[in-house]
């Protein structure tokens, strides 16, 4: 099982780029995706698309490529997550893993293994790859980012077999709160920017088309730059909660804000184009009102898990926080060297938007959370945020023996046979 999470993932992997890369060679050619030299170009072509998806810089022409795609990252984390979590339940005891992991230590081998595996992998992979090629990587950070990726993922994959995903049922109650208010605000805020970018493609429908007209007018092309875009979908996505958060987006020279915009060449993608070039409207500052209200709703959900101020105000920090710090990683991994030219850096700035994530957050979410439901009511519980408590029945007024005594009658009178009264006349 060892040798499955250490290679099925990463031949998984190359094995996808190759064909890709075969099949935008074929469209692009002419030829079959088997031929020749489609084949070896394929095959070459494979190795730095593998390194990309590990999310490893590249040298391209002797220009940095640092804006790397996350989407392949994203769906090879979920596969090493899914073989490290299979390895996981098949070496443990009675098939859940936990017995075995508390015995003879499964998690350990298995997060090893597809970090050491991938690190290894890379420094290869880069090591094909010279300065004179067209593409090259350095061999250490290729080893260093590849295991930490692939580590990080099988862990995640592995931890709840194992156990460890009672670890923060450990917490204090105020704690598990704002994580989960945190991951609220992380996913509210980027379902927000994936709708915004779903907007700009529906109003700049026009320019994207212009772009793949010019840029690409060959189906072989055309596919390639449909693919970079899908790839590249969840960098935009980031880069337009960056835009309503406030902090904004900039590639070059060019950049835009919801409060004003700085022009400069752009790269010939259509995702480009969604950048704004116009000076924003006046009404361009309701954007604003999308983070106000995501940190509205956080602190809705926390209102009813505390009675008391401190701690409903520990929850909001937490959760503000906590969506801070996953925000401004996003960031931080959504941008990067794009060439040494006019596109150079890609721009979504992770302090500025960690910053401003943790005040939209924090203020807004710490009135709701305070204001919403008043402190020391009855009915706030510390049991789950946004879920209405569950209060003890009041208990019923006890009722008057005599009554009961005089309705037992009544009713067996009319079923014809004697109350309790005339079954105690009649008795000895």
């Amino acid at each position: 099982m060892l040798a499955r999470v250490a290679l099925l993932p990463p031949a998984v992997c190359y094995a996808v780029a190759v064909v890709l890369a075969g099949v935008v060679a074929a469209l692009a050619s002419g030829t079959t995706p088997g031929g020749e030299p489609g084949l070896g170009q394929a095959l070459a072509v494979g190795v730095p698309l593998w390194l990309v998806a590990h999310l490893v810089p590249l040298q391209v022409t002797g220009a940095p490529l640092g804006v790397l795609p996350l989407a392949p990252a994203l769906v090879l984390a979920v596969l090493i997550a899914g073989v490290a979590r299979g390895a996981v339940r098949r070496l443990g005891a009675g098939g859940d893993g936990r017995a075995a992991c508390g015995q003879h230590g499964v998690l350990v081998p298995v997060v090893a293994t597809a970090a050491a595996a991938h690190a290894v992998i890379g420094v290869l992979a880069a090591a094909l790859l010279t300065p004179e090629a067209v593409v090259d990587a350095s061999p250490g950070l290729a080893a260093g980012v590849c295991g930490l990726l692939a580590g990080l993922a099988a862990f995640a994959g592995a931890a709840g077999p194992c156990g460890m995903a009672i670890l923060p049922q450990r917490l204090p109650a105020w704690a598990r709160h704002g994580l989960h208010g945190a991951v609220l605000a992380g996913a509210a805020l980027l379902t927000a920017g994936a709708g915004l970018l779903l907007a700009g493609l529906i109003a700049d429908g026009a320019a994207v088309h212009a772009v793949f007209a010019d840029v690409a007018p060959e189906a072989g092309s055309g596919a390639g730059l449909a693919l970079l875009c899908v790839a590249y979908l969840p960098n935009a996505v980031v880069a337009a909660v960056g835009w309503l958060l406030g902090p904004g987006v900039s590639v070059g020279l060019a950049s835009a804000t919801p409060m004003g915009i700085s022009s400069g060449l752009l790269p010939p993608i259509p995702l480009a184009a969604l950048l704004p070039q116009s000076p924003p409207p006046t009404w361009a500052g309701l954007a604003f009102a999308v983070p106000l209200a995501v940190g509205s709703l956080v602190g809705w959900r926390l209102a009813p898990t505390a009675r008391d101020a401190a701690t409903r105000v520990r929850a909001t920090a937490t959760a503000a926080g906590g969506a801070a710090v996953l925000l401004g990683l996003a960031a931080a991994l959504s941008g990067g060297r794009l060439g040494a030219g006019p596109f150079d850096p890609v721009t979504i700035p992770a302090v500025p938007v960690a910053l401003a994530t943790l005040g939209w957050v924090l203020v807004p979410g710490l009135v709701v959370a305070l204001l919403a439901v008043p402190l020391g009511d009855p009915g706030s519980t510390l049991r789950r945020p946004g879920r209405a408590s569950r209060t003890a029945p009041s208990p019923e007024p006890a009722a008057d023996p005599e009554e009961d005594a005089e309705a037992d009658g009544a009713d067996a009178a009319a079923e014809g046979g004697p109350g309790p009264a005339a079954s105690g006349a009649a008795g000895p």
